[in-house]
């Protein structure tokens, strides 16, 4: 879609849990005995010479909760479902204790108890094993230590992702989100303590916890089991804190002076040939950013042995003044500069109930909720200074104004070990992400208007006014938008896992459905709708966007300014007259606006058998079934996907039974859902139209064009004209979700007494996206073709949700008497190539575990992801409607689309480690080094089909010849070097003072640029200009205290 400002009687737990059960009676497939229930909690296993009545208890050392298991006449033990953390393992038997170890369990990791005797008590002091021979999956883990010691300079999942193998950072236009293994940042999974938390709406980004209620944070790219879905990327597992034994608890305050920061690189116009080659495109060198951050944390036993609590919190309070209008901008004197205050508000509550030996309870509550408020004023590029204030706009929770965008959630979680094999958990969540925006000090019943006076295709005639003399009364950039009074998403969640030990399998079995639903999603252009308007009052706001042209072809109508059929006259032909430059002016009005109700609801069923075929081989098989389906404005479903079969399977040899080096692979089909938004403009009322005019005169006041006279009429490139749209016309019938296949390869292994080295291959492979298409030349082929009359008006076709590359069929209400007939489209009547997408990585690590005062992991991953499609996500622009990109609107767009990916990065070094180097004084390094994005250069269209948008920029051509995507070569490569120090007075026990200081070098490399070349004025000035650079150097000062 062009980028803006039938039900069954079943409900959905039926049918997942009528899934479950048949998956069950099916019989069991295959997996490892020495795995986790859940990535939410690890185990601890081994093998021991067998008598009868033997046994082996785990307790945890930081509550002193302690459960035994019997050892099982195979000499096996295992005890599932435990709480990361640090345990205390004893083997008995006849009664009494003969040996003990003191192991880490980590969430998501099976941990092996090797005793070193049997006839004696021992006591070993240690981590768990280095290499988890348990384990098929890609990723990298972060402990609470870790991420308390490293330089981090968000303390956000981005900012620790940025860190793990096969993560690149989003394109800078979307409000969050990662990209791994090649996927688009928003295909991924995210979870805090079992609970999805990815955002609802766009999934792009996710809910946060305070930094210092992190326990564990395992960034999964590959190879994981049934029990997760709903992602193509990766799945993000967060595991939070819980109260021990003791009372424990602290605060920290940190500091980011803009004193200390560097500042940073202003933006300059790119080289195309225009006058304005390498001046001044936004000043930024005066920008300044101070951040303060409030950290406290405490939990305890509440009641020893049974009742547990924590609680965290952070306060983060951020302002930044910055130049908010580019250079010559008309908006340069209501909103040139912009004072802003943002506050991120986190918390966490957590309690743990051991109601017995075998049944826990968790209880949680977080919250991450951010605000902004932004102080507009004028701003003079003359002397680069602010002028005089204008308005206010406040935000809470609000993507493109908010730092961010989360909410609140509940948890509920029940553990229960009902056998000493047979383990359950259910689990129940709740979620609500409120939206604000106001404004104060602006006028939006007056016009919103765009000019320049310097970017040439934006001009006013100056003839009839001095731009200089412009006063605008709505302040508001052209384009702005605002969302509805109380706009919010919310979410429920139910998950129910099970557990059962037979001999040498492990059979795992579970369901999860989620409830998405979304209230006053969408937005509305804040201004006036126009006089003409043919849209229902309310629906839309409009804004004026002056624009101007020295093609003659284009002023006298041998090239249409837009859509040939809807332009019925031409510049000239309208009255107007070239000024002595030989430049036309005219203007352009859009109308825009979309909010709506809309749902998701989703729902999964998972079965895996782990089976320990040898001592030395485990192998795991499992299916997952997944369905889902969307609700639109009218409650009506619209898009459908039942039962999705997706099979896994992975093994792991341990090489040399001693957990020296491990071999492992896995095979797998991942699917992704589609969120919310997609029915925003996707399947309920909308308008998004376009007129173009001739100007007579333009009022000073409000700087609103005066005289119109249209070029011709409305027209929407998607047939948004506000009309209510059928649910069979706005999908298609019988698809499939986006998927991939996945195969991976990998060896670890010992390589020196104290390192671990690794080497792991990941192939993935688009097989099906889901999208929507807007060609109406299909529709009338194929009405013509079958002898179907259209008369229907508004036309019954706008876009539609498909599997691009395939046939589709779609139902249309063709002559309004309500009866919908069948369109059977073919793959070779929408036109359209198949979706490609193939993501190829190889992957090297070396680290050495904490010891010697020391840790340090360093990796290095060569990746290629090419393919005619990103995703979900289109950064080629950064349009961020997310399975809703003008990606696959026709069939010309498609031209020349394949080739390096936006998320392609060649090469990337990572490497990351403290030294305690004395016992008050440790110090910490990351650093990161990637190369840099493929370019590319989009613009008219000069094939031999058509462009049905009209003047339409986002082909893959430029200056009337191809440019196949990624072939302009790349953006330089990006380094960032982050050093930290830590003093810790051994007089004042438990006081900290820290500087971590960002980007040491400083090295501000271009993120991203601007693609379009052109549009129907010409060559755009602003092509090639930086969009993004890296951050500047920073320091951040802390001073914390722990008791």
């Amino acid at each position: 879609m062009e980028k803006s400002a039938t039900s069954s009687s079943q409900r959905p737990w039926q049918k997942s849990v009528a899934a479950a059960v048949a998956l069950a009676v099916s019989g069991a497939i295959v997996a490892p005995m020495a795995m986790a229930q859940s990535t939410t909690v690890g185990n601890v296993f081994g093998q021991v010479t067998a008598n009868a009545g033997d046994t082996v208890t785990v307790k945890n050392q930081d509550t002193g909760v302690e459960r035994t298991v019997a050892v099982g006449a195979n000499g096996r033990f295992l005890s599932s479902a435990l709480p990361p953390g640090k345990y205390l393992v004893t083997l008995n038997k006849g009664g009494a204790p003969v040996s003990k170890l003191v192991l880490d369990v980590l969430a998501g990791r099976g941990t092996e108890a090797v005793f070193s005797t049997e006839l004696e008590e021992v006591v070993v002091t240690g981590a768990a094993a280095a290499i988890d021979v348990s384990s098929t999956t890609n990723g990298t883990l972060f402990d609470a230590t870790s991420l308390a010691e490293l330089p981090v300079a968000n303390h956000d999942l981005n900012g620790i992702m940025t860190l793990a193998t096969s993560t690149v950072k989003a394109d800078s236009r979307y409000d969050g989100g990662i990209s791994i293994g090649g996927g688009g940042p928003s295909e991924n999974a995210y979870y805090i303590n079992g609970f999805a938390v990815t955002n609802p709406l766009t999934q792009l980004g996710s809910m946060e916890l305070p930094y210092g209620a992190i326990k564990q944070v395992q960034v999964q790219t590959g190879g994981y089991g049934a029990e997760f879905g709903r992602s193509v990327g990766g799945v993000v597992n967060v595991i939070t804190k819980n109260g021990g034994a003791e009372w424990h608890g602290g605060a920290a305050v940190s500091w980011e002076p803009d004193s200390l920061r560097a500042s940073e690189h202003n933006l300059f116009y790119g080289k195309t040939g225009a006058t304005t080659d390498g001046t001044l495109y936004r000043y930024t060198k005066d920008n300044s950013t101070d951040v303060m951050t409030y950290s406290a944390n405490i939990g305890g036993p509440v009641i020893a042995d049974k009742l547990y609590f924590f609680a965290a919190a952070d306060l983060k309070k951020t302002d930044d003044k910055s130049v908010n209008v580019e250079n010559g901008s008309g908006n340069a004197a209501t909103s040139g500069w912009k004072d802003s205050t943002f506050k991120n508000k986190r918390y966490l509550a957590k309690v743990d109930w051991y109601i017995s030996e075998d049944h826990r309870l968790e209880g949680t509550a977080l919250g991450d909720n951010y605000t902004a408020k932004d102080r507009y004023s004028g701003y003079d590029y003359a002397t680069f200074s602010p002028g005089a204030y204008k308005y206010t706009e406040s935000a809470k929770n609000f993507g493109g104004v908010t730092p961010g965008v989360g909410g609140d959630a509940q948890i509920l979680k029940y553990t229960g070990h009902l056998l000493d094999n047979l383990t359950i958990t259910a689990l129940y969540g709740q979620s609500k992400y409120q939206h604000k925006d106001t404004f104060a000090g602006v006028d939006i019943t007056k016009p919103q208007v765009r000019y320049s006076t310097t970017n040439t295709a934006r001009l006013v005639d100056p003839r009839l006014v001095n731009p200089a003399n412009i006063t605008l009364q709505n302040f508001l950039p052209p384009g702005t938008t605002g969302i509805a009074p109380g706009a919010h998403e919310s979410t429920k969640s139910y998950r129910f896992d099970l557990e059962w030990g037979i001999g040498s399998h492990l059979l795992r079995a579970g369901v999860d459905i989620n409830k998405l639903k979304s209230v006053g999603a969408g937005e509305i252009v804040l201004s006036p709708q126009t006089s003409d308007t043919i849209i229902a009052p309310g629906l839309t706001g409009a804004y004026y966007l002056y624009a101007s042209t020295t093609s003659t072809a284009t002023a006298t109508g041998t090239t249409a300014i837009y859509r040939n059929s809807y332009q019925t006259q031409s510049l000239a032909a309208a009255g107007a007259t070239p000024d002595a430059s030989g430049r036309w002016y005219y203007v352009r009005v859009r109308e825009f606006g979309d909010i709506t109700n809309a749902e998701s609801n989703q729902a999964a069923q998972y079965i895996e058998d782990r089976w320990q075929v040898t001592d030395t081989l485990q192998v795991t098989g499992g299916i997952r079934n997944e369905s889902f389906y969307n609700v639109n404005g009218a409650g009506e479903k619209f898009l459908k996907m039942d039962s999705f079969i997706s099979p896994r399977l992975s093994a792991s040899w341990d090489v040399h039974g001693d957990a020296s080096m491990k071999v492992y692979g896995s095979a797998g089909r991942y699917s992704v859902q589609v969120p919310t938004h997609i029915a925003v403009r996707g399947a309920s009322p909308s308008a998004l139209l376009d007129r173009y005019y001739r100007y007579t005169g333009v009022d000073a006041a409000t700087g609103k064009p005066t005289g119109l006279i249209p070029l011709g009429n409305w027209f929407s490139g998607n047939n948004e004209y506000g009309q209510d749209k059928a649910p069979l016309a706005v999908s298609g019938s019988k698809m499939k979700p986006t998927y991939q296949d996945e195969a991976t390869l990998g060896i670890d292994a010992k390589v020196l007494p104290d390192y671990v080295g690794g080497v792991s291959f990941t192939y993935r492979k688009l097989k099906a996206s889901m999208d929507d298409f807007c060609d109406y030349r299909v529709i009338d082929a194929y009405a013509a073709k079958n002898n179907i009359n259209i008369t229907a008006d508004p036309y019954p076709f706008g876009c539609a949700t498909i599997n691009v590359g395939t046939g589709n069929t779609l139902y249309f209400d063709v002559d309004g008497s309500g009866k919908q007939v069948k369109f059977a489209l073919s793959a070779a009547d929408l036109g359209l190539p198949k979706a490609k997408r193939n993501y190829t990585a190889l992957n090297l690590y070396l680290e050495h575990p904490f010891k010697d005062k020391w840790y340090g992991k360093l990796s290095y991953t060569w990746s290629k992801s090419r393919g005619n499609t990103e995703g979900q996500t289109k950064s080629d622009t950064g349009q961020s409607d997310v399975a809703t990109t003008s990606t696959w609107d026709f069939k010309e767009i498609m031209e020349y689309s394949y080739g390096n990916l936006p998320n392609d990065r060649r090469h990337q070094i990572k490497g990351f480690g403290y030294y305690q180097a004395f016992q008050q004084v440790g110090f910490s390094a990351s650093f990161v080094a990637e190369s840099g994005r493929p370019k590319n250069c989009l613009g008219l269209y000069a094939g031999t089909g058509e462009d049905i948008y009209g003047g339409y920029n986002q082909f893959f051509y430029c200056d009337g010849k191809p440019t196949p995507r990624g072939s302009q070569g790349r953006l330089p490569w990006n380094y960032s070097l982050d050093l930290g120090v830590v003093y810790k007075p051994s007089a004042l026990e438990g006081l900290a003072v820290r500087a971590d200081v960002f980007n040491v070098m400083n090295t501000q490399r271009v993120l991203s640029m601007d693609e379009l070349h052109e549009d129907s004025s010409g060559k755009l000035p602003t092509y090639g200009r930086p969009l993004a650079y890296s951050s500047p150097r920073s320091v951040r000062l802390t001073v914390s205290y722990d008791f």
